[in-house]
């Protein structure tokens, strides 16, 4: 019976949030070069398999 009071209440709590998750590209883009991401443009790839000196 606790259980089903505490879902309840976390209902009508959870009703009058708003949640928006709205970013622009560019928000996107700055806050995933902030975690490391990069293009594989922007990459120098050495590959040294398969190659004869």
């Amino acid at each position: 019976m606790g259980i089903g009071i505490g879902m309840v209440l976390s209902t009508l709590i959870m009703t009058g949030v708003k949640i928006n998750y709205q970013m622009s590209k560019s928000q996107i883009e700055d806050k995933a070069r902030g975690m490391g991401m990069v293009y594989p443009e922007e990459v120098k790839v050495i590959n040294d398999k398969g190659v004869s000196k």
